[in-house]
């Protein structure tokens, strides 16, 4: 571990490098072979990653208190008394971040290979692969505020350039422009709470010399929110400070992880090719909200106005979106909405005191969804390029292979027993009941549809009568991203070339990731059951400890439970090996998937015509409650109208203005040309004798 960490600069810098072999010489020289500087990069990115979480894990246990180490390279930026520098922190959370980052990116980029074999642009897209990878690993390394935005701001260029890489579809390129314009909105927000944290303690970073130190922005907030306030600070301006920090950094989460009202740009981002969806929108750069506000803990926690708002915000995101997933034909905009919803899940862990439960379900969130991501490209790849499940069924035929790993993708988000979806995401229902009955009530009902409309997808694609599309799919010039999808199907680049009845449709190099990445859906989540072992390593993290403390000082203690920080607490009760919440979670779930069997498989008839009866209902839902053209109508019009009011002020005031101060020498030069300048020799001496006279007499006279 000790290499590692003097060697950190590697872990973003591999990847790094890899993109800009890709990007310089794969044109030219690498062309179909460009995934292999990508692949090694980010491949010894994710041992070196493993080999730190290894040594954290021992450095943990032999640790009674919290464990974290500062790797601080140079001076970054020095401007009077700001300062940040290019740093890395190690600590239980760090490791943990890093491998779901260069792990499960590393099985992403191997299917990606396979996927993307022949596409104009090869070189191109891992290159933009790479970059991603070293951005999101500095924002999960840094050391401080700044090098987190710097990896922040990276994984937002990175995609806007992923989603519109066919940047020829105009469907493509607005989705870009859209999920870049989106996060911006958020990043405002987050970049204010930054300069706030700089503004009240002086300081940006994390640790500052250390854990222990006292020199840094996290033990400084923990130091006054314990009513022991710095002694070299003004301790009534830092807990002011502290009462908007948590809300302006949210912002910045709420974007970045496609929260209400911030969520919009996620579902149109499925333009991108399907890896794309399975990393950026899936594992990694989605997460980085609940990594941020978990990291960050000791400025929330003592906020319970903030932590309220985090937790409701989720919890309505989740119910939100899951109604949505509802009436979703595409099949990558299914899992688009139920990553928004599995996503406001993690925020309800966060928000209601949870922070070892949310990044649990961080972790098997990260397999089972790219998982299911990529399961769907597989799906794509073979229906030349279609993915309106109203053209295909019983797919199971033609995809054997994909059906399986499909089936257990699907069995793990709808929260199956035994499955790693299960035990993260009973765990947060459960917790949430003791902080509120409504919104327990909400994240239930939640786990309930996400059974439901998870299991209607696999049913009506993967069982019943074979049914497959006869011709390719099309991309429309003249797309509406805002369209609904069954009626004009957004492709990524896959039609007609890979709709070769004779082509392999499951090539081992795009099936073995699947088959890893379902081996982590299945037993990803015994990590924190029977026993809490995930949950008792975050605790070692200084911002999980800290946080329990400063919950403990301000909250019921009935509300804070020492095992969802991961503390262990002496004489404490053990949790029985089945818990009531889990056997609720159990029976939603399969309530869940009999319905879907009832209405996909058994009598599709009935679920059309039962949707039929609840007009106006589905319509809202298949029109995703009009939040897009809500959003068009009163925030995108007004403001290009207040731009063409400008542009029109800038072109008649402002540039009237300047033209007419040239008009007047321009028009003065004109008349003296007419009266003096007239091309006669004569004419000039005359003047000339004229004007020597005048100012003789002038002088003299």
């Amino acid at each position: 571990m000790e290499f590692v960490i003097a060697h950190s600069y590697l872990i973003p810098l591999l990847p790094l490098l890899g993109a800009a072999i890709s990007g310089f010489f794969g044109a030219k020289w690498l062309k179909g072979q460009s995934h292999w500087p990508i692949w090694l990069g980010v491949g010894a990115a994710a041992v070196m990653s493993f080999v730190l979480l290894g040594g954290m894990i021992h450095l943990a246990g032999s640790s009674e208190g919290p464990v974290g180490r500062v790797q601080d390279y140079y001076e970054w930026v020095s401007a009077g008394t700001f300062s940040a520098k290019a740093g890395f922190f190690f600590d239980p959370l760090t490791a943990v971040m890093l491998c779901v980052v260069t792990g499960v990116g590393f099985f992403i980029t191997v299917f990606a290979a396979g996927y993307m074999k022949g596409e104009t642009g090869y070189f191109r897209f891992f290159a933009y692969l790479g970059l991603f990878i070293f951005s999101m690993t500095n924002l999960v390394m840094g050391s401080n505020l700044a090098m987190l935005y710097l990896g922040w701001e990276g994984v937002g260029l990175c995609s806007y350039l992923l989603i519109g890489y066919y940047y020829e579809k105009p469907a493509a390129r607005e989705a870009a422009k859209k999920a870049f314009l989106v996060n911006r909105v958020g990043d405002f927000g987050f970049a204010l709470g930054i300069m706030l944290c700089f503004w009240a303690f002086g300081t940006i970073s994390y640790y500052g010399s250390g854990v222990g130190s006292g020199t840094g922005l996290l033990e400084m907030a923990h130091r006054v929110l314990m009513h022991a306030p710095d002694s070299n600070v003004h301790a009534a301006t830092q807990l002011w400070a502290l009462k908007y920090i948590p809300f302006l950094l949210m912002l910045g989460a709420f974007g970045k992880s496609a929260q209400f009202p911030l969520y919009v740009w996620l579902p149109d981002a499925m333009e991108g090719p399907t890896p794309v969806s399975a990393l950026i929108h899936a594992a990694t750069m989605v997460t980085a909200g609940v990594y941020m506000i978990v990291r960050c803990g000791t400025l929330f926690v003592g906020n319970s106005a903030a932590m309220m708002t985090v937790a409701a915000i989720g919890g309505f995101t989740a119910l939100f979106a899951a109604t949505i997933a509802l009436r979703q034909f595409d099949l990558k905009k299914v899992f688009a909405y139920s990553t928004i919803s599995q996503l406001g899940y993690m925020f309800v862990g966060v928000g209601i005191l949870a922070p070892a439960s949310a990044v649990f379900h961080l972790v098997t969130h990260a397999f089972f969804k790219a998982l299911l991501f990529l399961s769907s490209g597989v799906v794509m790849h073979a229906m030349n390029g279609h993915l309106d499940m109203r053209k295909m069924s019983g797919l199971k035929k033609v995809l054997p292979k994909t059906n399986i790993l499909m089936l257990i993708g699907c069995a793990a988000l709808a929260g199956f027993p035994a499955l790693s979806g299960f035990f993260s995401k009973d765990e947060i229902v459960a917790q949430t009941w003791a902080h509120s009955t409504l919104l327990g009530m909400t994240v239930l009902f939640t786990a309930f549809l996400t059974a439901y409309y998870t299991f209607r997808l696999y049913f009506q694609v993967f069982q019943g009568p074979l049914v497959v599309p006869s011709e390719p799919a099309e991309a429309k010039p003249d797309h509406d991203p805002h369209q609904e999808s069954g009626h004009d199907i957004p492709v990524d680049g896959h039609t007609a070339h890979h709709g070769d009845e004779h082509h392999n449709h499951e090539p081992m190099l795009m099936i073995l990731p699947l088959v890893v990445l379902a081996i982590g859906a299945v037993l990803a989540g015994y990590l924190n059951w029977p026993k809490d072992h995930l949950a008792e390593f975050l605790g070692k993290s200084p911002s999980v400890h800290y946080a329990y403390e400063i919950a403990m000082s301000h909250y019921d203690h009935d509300l804070v439970k020492a095992e969802s920080f991961g503390v262990t607490e002496a004489g404490g009760s053990s949790e029985p090996f089945i818990t009531p919440g889990m056997l609720i979670g159990g029976m939603v779930s399969i309530a869940g998937i009999l319905l879907a069997y009832m209405l996909h498989l058994r009598d599709r008839a009935r679920a059309e015509r039962i949707a039929a009866g609840l007009q106006p209902i589905t319509s809202i839902l298949e029109a995703k409650y009009m939040v897009d053209e809500i959003y068009q109508a009163a925030i995108v019009e007004p403001l290009r109208d207040l731009g063409r009011f400008f542009f029109a002020i800038d072109r008649i005031v402002v540039d009237g203005l300047v033209w007419l101060v040239g008009f007047v020498p321009q028009l003065s030069g004109f008349v003296l040309k007419l009266t003096v300048q007239r091309g006669y020799l004569q004419g000039y001496a005359a003047a000339m004798l004229f004007g020597v006279v005048a100012i003789l007499l002038i002088v003299f006279l």
